[in-house]
């Protein structure tokens, strides 16, 4: 079933959310999450996606996708959280939207209904309204799905510790490396560059986690051959360093 098609099981809750953790793992949700960033910024990382969620932004946070999301701002959050009758095939998503006053007053006529547990028939109502007018934004910034990105994001994963890594994905796609860059980040949502770092880094904090390896040792398998560059790059990401973390 895809997001448009989506049957509504339950209405769970509405929240208003503000963050109280700088990083922090969604894994198993009972429920699927669709809302509006009022303030504040945070990166979502799936497994084959990342994106920044900023103010006026809407999005739809897929029960079945597990993510980690960094705090970059304090973030403030209007959301109604729900399960459906069939999964949902479409993706977790978030798109910007010039002006969110629309869907912030059907979230507050929810919430509404919700708080005085009053026409239950009419908060369903508005909650399809809410989902008719995300649907409305995300088919707008849609990008079809492009296997050979999907392709280099595993050729990535595999060949991170090439030094020339990216220019071979660009070759592999039969693009310059500067079109590989805008294709790479129309589909991700984020630099070619900038997943790689994502990806060694991610591939460190599990590494340090454990008690088996020096940290010159996983900087090599992450990819660096330069042990302060590791060090100056991970502090700069996470805000440690190595050994700290």
């Amino acid at each position: 079933m895809k997001f448009e098609d989506l049957k509504i099981k339950k209405l769970e809750f509405t929240i208003r959310y503000r963050s109280k953790m700088t990083e922090f793992p969604s894994r198993n949700k009972p429920y699927h999450i669709m809302g509006i960033q009022l303030s504040g910024s945070a990166e979502h990382y799936f497994h084959h996606q990342h994106f920044t969620i900023n103010p006026n932004c809407v999005y739809f946070l897929n029960q079945k996708d597990d993510y980690d999301v960094k705090v970059l701002e304090p973030t403030e959050a209007f959301s109604v959280h729900f399960t459906t009758y069939e999964p949902i095939e479409t993706p977790s998503f978030c798109v910007p939207t010039g002006n969110g006053s629309e869907i912030i007053k059907l979230l507050e006529k929810i919430e509404k209904k919700e708080i005085n547990r009053s026409d239950e028939l009419s908060m369903i109502a508005d909650f399809y309204t809410l989902c008719s007018r995300i649907r409305t934004v995300y088919k707008k910034s849609y990008v079809p799905k492009d296997k050979r990105m999907e392709e280099i994001a595993e050729y990535i994963h595999t060949h991170f510790k090439d030094k020339d890594c990216l220019e071979q994905a660009a070759k592999l796609c039969s693009l310059t490396r500067r079109r590989f860059n805008d294709v790479f980040k129309q589909y991700y949502n984020i630099t070619p560059n900038r997943y790689l770092i994502d990806f060694k880094i991610d591939l460190a904090k599990k590494l340090l986690k454990t008690e088996y390896l020096s940290v010159s040792e996983i900087a090599e398998r992450c990819g660096f051959s330069d042990l302060y560059y590791f060090s100056k790059v991970f502090k700069e990401e996470t805000g440690f360093s190595p050994s700290k973390y």
